[in-house]
């Protein structure tokens, strides 16, 4: 049961972080350089670095996240992505924590969420049902 919690979890997470947060940054130059504006209105330094790391950690990250294929690494990545934000959010725009945890429409959950889902699914680890399972499977034989 346990793993197929995990499971859901890695899914739920990986296709909203791949499509509420890196989508845009990868695939819509007018999005990214709206996301890039923002962060250089708020005082982020190489903000269109930035943007494009963020976007590629966020949108192929969260591919590797739901499959379970190098796990810990893509969700220690994303964690870090996560966290950037939340500071950036939190400190750059002097945003109340609460906004960490709204739901928006069309943007989806808060960076909270995620940040609590991947602190969760680091704890636990992959599961069984992943690739990184299979691989460690077929190592053994």
């Amino acid at each position: 049961m346990k793993d197929w919690l995990l499971l859901m979890l890695r899914i739920a997470t990986g296709v909203g972080l791949a499509y509420w947060a890196g989508h845009d940054k990868v695939f819509d130059p007018d999005a990214r350089q709206a996301y890039a504006d923002l962060l250089h209105d708020g005082g982020i330094p190489a903000a269109g670095i930035l943007t494009i790391l963020f976007g590629v950690v966020e949108f192929f990250g969260a591919f590797f996240l739901a499959a379970g294929f190098f796990f810990r690494q893509a969700a220690g990545l994303m964690l870090l992505a996560a966290g950037g934000s939340a500071a950036i959010q939190l400190i750059a725009f002097d945003q109340e924590v609460s906004v960490l945890f709204t739901y928006r429409d069309l943007q989806g959950l808060g960076t909270g969420y995620y940040l609590v889902a991947l602190v969760i699914m680091l704890a636990l680890g992959a599961g069984r049902i992943s690739f990184d399972a299979g691989r460690r499977t077929m190592q053994a034989d």
